[in-house]
């Protein structure tokens, strides 16, 4: 297949695959707090959305009977339209239970036609050239229409007035098929019975958790997979790469390309043996063992602190060279991606950190939109495609690079939701919290405003940024 090609379905199904699984995260955590889900839809919200299936449901009327709504039942209109109407309805009884096989509701609508003329004039009215044209009077006229929805008729008839509908998900396939959403009910209104905003403050908490935790949890799932096929990558020994100027290990000879067998006696194997080592020996020789070119030598290196991260350092940058053992069981598979994951999430957490300090690369320090996510995404396939062609490539790990960044992204798209900025679920959260540690709720009211303006600013803000993706794009070597 044409990389193009490829790329642009990964990224299709990659991308449009997260947000599916954010959302569905939303929809299943919503249905275990008993939150009414309306719509969970397949691609973004566009009109003429066809609906695939519908959950059961259930009316309530005003004499107090609840009639049960089928699987898969068509509603020609919205099912809001029929609180406080008169409907006619025909139901089957089934075991305790009303099912409705029909409903017909009358809908009344008010049209505006020319009323009659009158015999007297009263006014002249005329046009700019003078022409004297009739005055348009209208009058209001009443029409009926009675919507009838069910393909059969049930052994009973009922004629009541409707007090609550609860009618059950939609399951839609929408004219955009990239990602999902979720339309709770009553999201915005607490006034809304079996809706989100009127559940308790820790139902809405786990159901607006529950779509990042997903993304979460999906990153882990991919880790895990990966290392089950690769193996679990098990540090053998550091090689160095580089080596700065005047720092203690260009003062006592190290050199690149030697690798780092001990020190002081310590076998070293990857980054955690190293600091090991060298943290508690600040002004303290440190005899490492190196190998250079099959040649076995000792060199005496005296760590310092570094002036720009007060770190004990010794001034190398070095790749840490693993073997790959296959996965003993599941467990451990799984052990690995939810480390791996960890790892992934405290790097991301540490950016404004590192942003503040300016010890980031330009590039590696702003933020990218679709475009930027493609021009990443296109440098990896044509790296996994590239290394599937060698007969065993080096590190296994060089054929799942794409899969490591959908993994990444899964994490990004996950913490980004939890930060704390009104319309993210994060700044949904935040609006929660009172109500959990003082009893009492911010007003419905003052909360919208304030995700409405957040929606205006992030909307403003991603197109921004998927703009500058045009203007200035990435300049980032996947290596």
């Amino acid at each position: 297949m044409n990389e193009t090609i490829l790329t642009w379905l990964i990224f299709i199904l990659a991308f449009g695959g997260m947000v599916l699984v954010h959302e569905f995260g939303h929809f299943i955590a919503a249905r275990l707090s008993r939150v009414e889900v309306e719509e969970f839809g397949v691609g973004l919200p566009t009109p003429g959305a066809l609906t695939l299936w519908s959950n059961k449901g259930f009316l309530l009327l005003k004499s107090g009977k609840r009639i049960e709504i089928p699987f898969n039942f068509r509603m020609p209109l919205n099912w809001n339209y029929l609180i406080e109407r008169e409907v006619k309805i025909t139901v089957d009884q089934v075991r305790d239970h009303l099912v409705m096989r029909s409903i017909e509701v009358d809908i009344v609508e008010e049209q505006e036609r020319p009323a009659a003329r009158s015999q007297e004039l009263n006014h002249v009215y005329v046009d700019r050239n003078g022409k004297v044209i009739p005055a348009q009077e209208t009058e209001a006229e009443t029409s009926h229409k009675t919507i009838r929805a069910g393909k059969t008729s049930g052994a009973m008839e009922l004629t009541d007035t409707v007090r609550e509908v609860h009618p059950g998900t939609r399951f839609t396939l929408n004219w955009l098929p990239f990602g999902g959403f979720v339309r709770p009910k009553g999201e915005n209104d607490p006034n809304v019975p079996g809706g989100l905003a009127a559940a308790s403050p820790w139902k809405r908490l786990f159901v607006l958790s529950a779509g990042p935790l997903m993304n979460l949890l999906t990153a882990v799932l991919i880790y895990s997979f990966i290392v089950t096929r690769a193996g679990v990558p098990t540090p053998e020994h550091i090689a160095i790469t580089d080596i700065v100027e005047n720092s203690p290990a260009a003062e006592a000879g190290i050199q690149v390309g030697d690798i780092l067998l001990e020190g002081n006696g310590q076998t070293i194997r990857g980054y955690e043996d190293l600091r090991g080592i060298i943290d508690p020996s600040e002004g303290t020789p440190v005899v490492f063992l190196v190998d250079r070119n099959s040649e076995q030598i000792e060199l005496t290196v005296i760590p310092r602190r570094s002036e720009t991260d007060q770190r004990v350092v010794i001034g190398v940058y070095f790749a840490e060279q693993y073997i790959y053992q296959p996965v003993a069981s599941p467990i451990q598979a799984v052990q690995f991606g939810t480390r791996a994951t960890y790892n992934s999430m405290r790097a991301l957490i540490a950016l404004p950190a590192q942003l503040l300090r300016g010890s980031l690369p330009a590039e590696q320090s702003r933020l990218i939109g679709l475009k930027g996510i493609y021009d990443i995404m296109k440098q990896t396939v044509a790296k996994d495609v590239e290394a599937s062609r060698l007969p065993a490539p080096p590190n296994p790990f060089d054929q799942m690079r794409t899969l490591g960044i959908v993994a990444s992204l899964s994490i990004s798209l996950g913490l980004f939701n939890l930060f704390p900025f009104p319309a993210l679920d994060g700044g949904r959260i935040i609006f929660i919290l009172p109500e959990l540690i003082f009893r009492r709720r911010v007003s419905p009211q003052l909360e919208n405003m304030v995700h409405a303006a957040g929606m205006a600013f992030l909307l403003l803000l991603m197109i921004y940024i998927n703009v500058m993706d045009f203007i200035n794009p990435i300049n980032i070597t996947i290596p």
